[in-house]
């Protein structure tokens, strides 16, 4: 079986800060230059038991319908745990260099 590698990944980053201030950025992730998906969110975390809050990662979503009504299913979202390692690496540092930009 062959290996599987991530493709080149590239992320477009949009400061933005709502009122509660958990929505930080918008980020469109592009994939080996020819493929992109648009809506991921960049949001603060809460600290929960040992880990402390920061930044992560939110892949586009919709809400279920019918008896799904309460939940949110990921319209794109990487398959393997390298690949949303490498996607969250590039978003959040595409992230931190704008905010870094616009001080």
């Amino acid at each position: 079986m062959a290996q599987l590698t991530v493709p080149k990944l590239d992320a477009r980053v949009r400061l933005f800060q709502d009122e509660e201030g958990k929505l930080l950025a918008f980020a469109d992730l592009v994939i080996d230059g020819s493929f992109i998906i648009t809506g991921i969110r960049v949001m603060m975390g809460e600290p929960k038991d040992d880990k402390p809050g920061g930044p992560f990662i939110a892949f586009p979503s919709r809400k279920g319908t019918g008896t799904h009504e309460g939940k949110y299913f990921d319209i794109a979202h990487p398959i393997t745990a390298e690949a949303f390692q490498e996607a969250r690496r590039t978003v959040l540092e595409a992230y931190r260099k704008a905010r870094a930009g616009s001080a």
